[in-house]
């Protein structure tokens, strides 16, 4: 088992009430290395702190996240950079890539954070580049590129540390539909690979690309489905309907 989330619970307290706000409710689940897993729920279910958590961003109230045997929430503060730099790969909406660096140079950053040398960059990137389809954009610059284009350089970016998993947020909100189709259809390609990917989105058709979903409502997970033999649109429309009684409360 790659990663093992068991009875998470974050709760916040204001600083000057005794007031408390718990985000996350005995949060369990199990992900399996090679899975794609999308979670999803409404603004506020807690979906955003429970990535934060798995991204070693937030640390939980009670409990543990296990990746690979490692209790992530156990890794003290001054080895977390390090820890994420080795371990998870990130994509997120709004890309993060920085206009002052060329293509390659964004891809390299995380390597270059690491210390690898510069001939096994070049190695990886030979590979990577093609796949994504992104050989002629490594010397632009971001500010040169669709929004599709920025979000394969942000896989590539994530993927070039080789992580055990990937996190991604929203991936596909800043982007068409054609361009989102483009950027999942590459997600799958991704994990047939072998790369494990959790996502996070708001899309019955994104979700529709993963392998399982995950719902979550008022910081409990409230259901789950697989993809199983489904197609795309049939797993969509599954979804949809999951979706309208989370939010309908039935």
């Amino acid at each position: 088992m790659l990663l093992e989330i068991n009875h998470l619970e974050k709760v916040y307290r204001t600083r000057f009430s005794k007031e408390e706000t718990r985000a996350l409710q005995d949060v369990d689940f199990k992900v399996e290395a090679g899975e794609f897993i999308a979670i999803m729920g409404e603004s506020g279910s807690g979906k955003t702190t429970l990535l934060n958590i798995l991204a070693t961003l937030d640390k939980p109230t009670r409990g543990s996240v296990i990746l690979n045997q490692q209790d992530i929430t156990q890794i003290k503060e001054g080895k977390l950079a390090d820890f994420r730099l080795h371990n998870l790969g990130f994509v997120f909406q709004d890309f993060n890539l920085l206009d002052t660096l060329t293509v390659q140079d964004n891809i390299f950053l995380p390597l270059v954070l690491g210390r690898q040398n510069y001939k096994e960059m070049e190695s990886r990137l030979a590979i990577l580049a093609p796949q994504l389809g992104i050989q002629n954009l490594l010397q632009k610059r971001p500010f040169e590129l669709s929004g599709g284009q920025k979000q394969r350089v942000a896989i590539a970016r994530s993927l070039i540390t080789r992580p055990q998993l990937v996190l991604a947020d929203e991936p596909t909100a800043a982007l068409d539909y054609r361009n989102s189709e483009d950027l999942l259809q590459l997600f799958e390609e991704i994990n047939h690979a072998g790369q494990t990917i959790l996502m996070v989105t708001h899309s019955a058709n994104a979700a529709s690309h993963a392998k399982r979903v995950l719902f979550i409502k008022d910081g409990r997970i409230f259901h789950q489905l697989y993809r199983a033999g489904k197609s795309n649109q049939e797993f969509a429309k599954e979804i949809s309907l999951n979706m309208s009684a989370l939010l309908g409360g039935e």
